[in-house]
């Protein structure tokens, strides 16, 4: 049996691109922690010899097949696994269903499993129809190997029956009479053409490597950056980046890999590196432009009239994805078009609530959320902007990626709107709590820790502790030029009979913008 496994969505990539994490069945999940060294233990002696004396009989010694025996998939697998050939065995079910007077069964189970792997089965994901005439390829090299290895035709059925199979040709697997038919045909040709077929497996597994080679590559970048964001390890960083900069310097998968080295950089805090990564991309797009506009947004440096021009010409219902549209919802937010804002935010939240899908990338969603809850309460919409930043809190929380810094950083966001909604909302208990839970993240920035010292601010001004909310607002202002703070500082000023002091700070928020301050100093102050 071959398998497929998609263990992680990348998640900036065009969509066409962009593979869908599997929702893992019992029998793909033991497999997953086979491969992750939780259940595998050493290959027997006789097994590892039946694969060296497969291989040096075909010619293909240096084709670098890894066998593991995995006593807890009652099956045997053949996997690409980060670059790696896998062959999984369970030796302990093999041996149970097996008839001891069959010598040739354990060699043509793996055979079976190494003429998925020659025939290219396992580069990619088939239907049923296909991938019962796949299961007959591989017979048809078991069939072959048998004759090789000089065991009798007589093996085959033997092997063959000893095998769970279905009664009808409707599953991924075809029925019996028709797997030993084609292993049959593997075995007579071996007899008749030993030498052309031998050639023709050569040949086979020659161009599968040619063809393969640049996926591989692609697969092994995205298994370090998906290691790198899950531990932060720089070793991981590095390997992930030397195999995007191969197939960035051999051409392939045109913009994709600046793409996807472009986020690398991003996950390892080096915005500037990320621009220049995205810079080197001939002839841009939509999504380069965007990912672009996040960039220097966030260095606050002016975008290229180049990336401008493609960004005023974007079409809003041709991008797709969840990131691209968040990103263009925040760009539209930037320009004040608040109605087109909405729009991105309200259909993306509907199309998310609507998909049958239960494995939603997560990084993806959190960053949806947090931004979502951002532009809600900039349009005082707090009670619905109190769900949506819980739901990002919650999703980041649960993440694997957690220790990845910029995960972290959205989870900070997160609370960040999390409290302001929940500030606005009147919803001081839970405020409360929320600034508490936010303090334990570990925060150094200096950003921040001032977000935490204003809401902490306003909650004890809105709670009637009028003389905490000073000291707070006092040591806010010594870090931060904010009028509303002055504002506020001001109102709990009055509130401690401090006159004097109150149309000091009023004043200083009229003359810097806040109309209400103005109007407070006017009514309050014009003695």
């Amino acid at each position: 049996m071959k398998y497929i496994l998609t263990l992680i969505t990348f998640l900036l990539t065009y969509n066409s691109y962009t593979q869908s994490v599997c929702k893992l069945s019992q029998e793909e999940l033991d497999i997953y922690l086979c491969l992750n060294d939780y259940t595998s233990i050493q290959s027997s002696a006789s097994l590892t010899e039946n694969l060296r004396d497969i291989m040096s009989e075909i010619g293909l010694s240096q084709s670098n097949f890894t066998i593991k025996t995995c006593n807890s998939i009652n099956n045997a697998a053949a996997i690409i696994y980060e670059g790696e050939r896998e062959l999984l065995i369970d030796e302990r079910y093999l041996s149970q269903i097996n008839n001891s007077s069959n010598k040739s069964f354990n060699i043509f189970v793996l055979a079976h499993e190494i003429g998925h792997h020659l025939n290219g089965h396992t580069l990619k994901i088939s239907d049923n129809i296909t991938s019962r005439q796949q299961e007959l390829e591989a017979d048809y090299f078991a069939g072959f190997v048998i004759k090789k290895l000089s065991g009798g035709i007589q093996d085959i059925s033997k092997s063959l029956k000893n095998l769970p199979h279905p009664k009808e040709n409707i599953g991924t697997h075809p029925i019996l009479q028709d797997r030993i038919l084609s292993a049959e045909n593997g075995f007579k040709d071996a007899e008749q053409k030993e030498q052309k077929i031998l050639g023709k497996f050569e040949e086979i597994i020659t161009q599968k490597i040619k063809n393969t080679e640049k996926s591989e590559v692609l697969n092994l970048a995205r298994s370090f950056y998906y290691k790198f964001a899950k531990t932060g390890n720089v070793e991981f960083f590095k390997s992930s980046r030397r195999y995007y900069e191969e197939l960035i310097n051999k051409q392939l998968y045109k913009n994709v890999p600046f793409i996807e080295l472009s986020y690398l950089h991003k996950l390892n805090n080096d915005t500037k590196s990320s621009i220049k990564i995205l810079n080197e991309i001939v002839d841009p797009n939509s999504y380069t432009a965007l990912l672009l506009w996040e960039d220097y947004n966030h260095l606050k440096q002016p975008i290229p009239n180049k990336i401008e021009y493609i960004l005023n010409e974007i079409d809003a219902t041709t991008i797709q994805g969840l990131t691209y549209q968040t990103i263009l919802a925040n760009y539209y937010l930037n320009k004040n078009d608040v109605k087109q804002t909405e729009i991105i935010f309200a259909n993306s939240l509907i199309a998310i609530q609507e998909s049958a899908d239960d494995n939603k990338d997560e990084f993806e969603l959190v960053h949806f959320y947090s931004n979502y809850s951002y532009f809600l309460n900039s349009q005082s919409k707090f009670k619905q902007s109190v769900d949506i930043a819980q739901k990002a809190i919650d999703l980041a929380k649960s993440s694997e990626y957690l220790r990845n810094e910029q995960v972290r950083t959205i989870l900070k966001a997160s609370y960040a709107n999390f409290s302001v909604a929940l500030l606005g909302s009147q919803n001081y208990i839970v405020l409360k709590n929320s600034l508490s839970e936010w303090r334990k993240l570990g925060l150094n920035e200096i950003e921040i820790n001032s977000d935490i010292l204003y809401l902490t601010a306003r909650l004890e001004e809105e709670t009637g502790n009028s003389k905490k909310a000073i000291t707070s607002f006092q040591s806010y202002l010594n870090f931060n030029v904010d009028p509303f703070a002055n504002f506020h500082l001001g109102k709990c000023y009055l509130e401690s009979n401090n006159k004097k002091a109150a149309c000091i700070e009023f004043e200083t928020s009229c003359e810097n913008g806040v109309e209400l301050a103005c109007r407070y100093l006017k009514v309050k102050c014009d003695d």
